[in-house]
């Protein structure tokens, strides 16, 4: 599991830098409209770099504790049945995305095999950047079915101080 945490953080600093990748490639835009120019096809990279970034972020936020949780009905539960109603949440989960993943497999299969390629002024092949959200589905899904595995050993499910000073796991 520790490399698992390893690879999902990978992801996460892939996130980070398809946002810089954007920040950059909009200050960049900017500057060359200034001077009567632009980059051709900027609104596609920018808008795959955003998709990129957010698939590649859910595996490390998920493993961080950063995703959005309703933890109202769980504080309400006596701790034994918290603890099931978290397993069977991260199972449910850990379902749903792999079926997520499953169809944009699909989609981006789809793509490589008619050769589609982006409608603007540079064409890409179209699954160059939907990989980015494969296997940033994929290793979600992972970190879901280990999110649950851990629940139901009794483990901890979410990196801390412990584990970044490598002490953990």
């Amino acid at each position: 599991m520790v490399l698992t945490r390893h690879l999902f953080n990978i992801c996460g600093a892939l996130a980070a830098l398809s946002l810089l990748g954007i920040a950059a490639l909009i200050l960049a835009q900017i500057g060359l409209r200034l001077m009567g120019s632009q980059i051709p096809s900027a609104d596609d990279f920018a808008a795959w770099g955003l998709s990129a970034s957010i698939f590649l972020g859910l595996p490390a936020a998920l493993v961080h504790g950063d995703h959005i949780r309703v933890t109202s009905l769980r504080q309400l539960l006596p701790a034994k049945l918290g603890h099931i109603a978290d397993i069977l949440a991260s199972g449910f989960a850990t379902a749903m995305m792999g079926w997520v993943a499953w169809a944009i497999f699909a989609y981006v299969e789809e793509s490589w095999v008619y050769n589609d390629v982006s409608q603007g002024i540079v064409a890409v092949p179209l699954w160059i950047p939907q990989s980015g959200m494969l296997v940033g589905s994929v290793l979600f899904a992972i970190a879901l079915a280990e999110r649950t595995l851990r629940l139901i050993l009794g483990l901890p499910v979410e990196k801390d101080d412990t584990e970044e000073q490598g002490h953990g796991e």
